[in-house]
């Protein structure tokens, strides 16, 4: 539960039914027991479900469906986590509909109001870098709420909601497409630990964004290129790393054996339909053009997980120890331009190639590498291009990495090394090591044991493994 007072209906100081927990009470190695505990029982029982769709292919969607919306449920009533983001949306939804500009100011200039003070002081500063779609459905939110800011936390949530949706909904027509199994990719994609705990627990506007890309690519696949466009670039006015789908599709409207003049008009064409759809939703949201001066805001704030900072402290400290005095200020410029690079070359050399390696599977890497060679990463910014991945993963080894990257970011991204790292220092040696057996039990022991007997036995028509783990 959160510890900032009024920050939910219930387990915080200052709730509105309470604290569950007596004040007083030291429950750092507890919380870490069970948010590593309920971590580790999704990830397993995702994967779980994982190898057993791959081993039944042809399952009907609706029944993974079914297990998402279960594991929803909790989601939906928690209090927001990992990440304080969504009441910044909320304040900047107050914002809107005060009729005060979100991309010159921030949520510091309410005073101090509820949307404020739960926002924290780290963006209090700090004009909004989203597009003119969230933000005026924000202000919509925030009115819809009476201006109650756990209420307008609450249908931020359904709005991201709204994107997973979508995305279920988009999926199992890319993966067709692809020659994919439509349940595998669903639950790959919409089902997973990473969507499901910081794109509807933390309620992060990238579910909207994702949900309205993959419905774009979708649209694209089944009505024409245009209409897919231009969903896309709405996509973009709620985050802008979208609109670099209007040029993959772009690249590819001509066909596959198109030659490169039709593949540079085609682009120049779709790139006018994409900023065209954008210039007509900044005028109707009448929130303008400013949000694209704002795009970079982010990245003044470090984060020890990106991995061009990562990278400029292991050069820092590697020419330290050669005699060098340089600051890791001026290195870490050097790796963000560095990453900036390297992602510009491969993101050309993916959309070169994109009519070969399929439209879809390329912009899904590009929106990948986006994220982990970017100046900023949260793991909510994997699902970018894990989600578009997840309907394109016909080899194993794309799979893999997807699953990978996947569990990566929920089991370390999600929580924070640093703050996991303190609570753990701070909670002594007896509750570390009973926190430490009890998470260990929990990743070992089977979910479900169902004992069958072996091949040959008197009564056996076909082999069927020992142990299958199932939720």
């Amino acid at each position: 539960m959160s510890a900032v007072p009024g920050s939910w209906l219930f387990g915080s100081p200052g709730g509105l039914f309470g604290s569950l927990v007596p004040t007083g009470t030291d429950v750092s190695a507890l919380s870490l027991f069970l948010v590593f505990g309920g971590l580790l029982l999704l990830t397993r029982s995702w994967l779980a479900i994982l190898r057993l769709l791959r081993s039944s292919p042809g399952t009907q969607v609706k029944w993974v469906i079914a297990v998402i919306a279960i594991w929803l449920v909790p989601l939906l009533l928690a209090p927001p986590l990992f990440s304080r983001d969504v009441f910044s949306y909320a304040a900047q939804g107050e914002m809107v509909s005060r009729h005060i500009d979100p991309y010159r100011y921030g949520p510091g200039v309410l005073g101090a109001t509820p949307f404020n003070n739960l926002a924290g002081s780290l963006w209090a500063n700090t004009p909004s870098p989203y597009g003119p779609v969230f933000l005026a459905l924000d202000g919509v939110t925030t009115t819809l709420s009476g201006h109650h800011v756990l209420a307008d936390v609450l249908l931020l949530r359904l709005v991201a909601l709204v994107g997973l949706a979508l995305v279920v909904a988009s999926l199992p027509t890319l993966a067709r497409s692809a020659g994919v199994d439509p349940a595998q990719a669903v639950l790959l994609g919409a089902g997973s630990p990473l969507i499901l705990l910081t794109g509807i627990g933390g309620a992060h506007n990238d579910v909207l964004m994702v949900g309205l890309l993959v419905a774009g690519l979708a649209i694209a696949r089944r009505f024409g290129t245009g209409p897919g466009i231009a969903l896309c670039a709405a996509a973009a006015a709620v985050k802008a790393p979208a609109f670099l789908a209007v040029a993959v599709l772009g690249w590819n409207w001509p066909g596959r054996e198109a030659s490169i003049g039709a593949r540079v008009l085609g682009t120049l064409r779709a790139g006018g339909i994409g900023i065209a759809t954008l210039a007509a939703l900044s005028w109707v949201s009448g929130l303008g053009w400013k949000w694209i001066q704002d795009l970079f805001v982010g990245a003044s704030v470090f984060r020890s997980t990106t991995p061009v900072d990562a990278a400029a402290h292991v050069v820092t400290g590697v020419l330290r120890l050669a005699g060098s005095s340089i600051s890791l200020g001026t290195v870490t410029s050097v790796t963000h331009v560095a990453g900036l690079v390297v992602f510009l070359a491969l993101g050309v050399i993916l959309v070169v190639y994109s009519p070969r390696l399929g439209a879809n599977r390329a912009l899904g890497l590009i929106l990948l590498a986006l994220a982990l060679l970017g100046p900023i990463l949260w793991p909510w910014y994997l699902l970018w291009g894990l989600v578009v991945l997840s309907s394109q993963a016909v080899e194993p080894r794309l799979r893999t990495g997807i699953i990978v990257v996947t569990v990566a970011g929920s089991l370390l991204g999600t929580t924070g090394v640093t703050r996991i790292g303190e609570a753990v220092a701070q909670a002594g040696l007896f509750s570390d090591t009973m926190m430490a057996i009890g998470l260990v039990a929990i990743g070992l022991m089977p979910l479900v044991r169902s004992s069958s007997r072996r091949a040959g036995e008197p009564g056996t028509a076909q082999p069927r493994p020992e142990k299958v783990d199932v939720v």
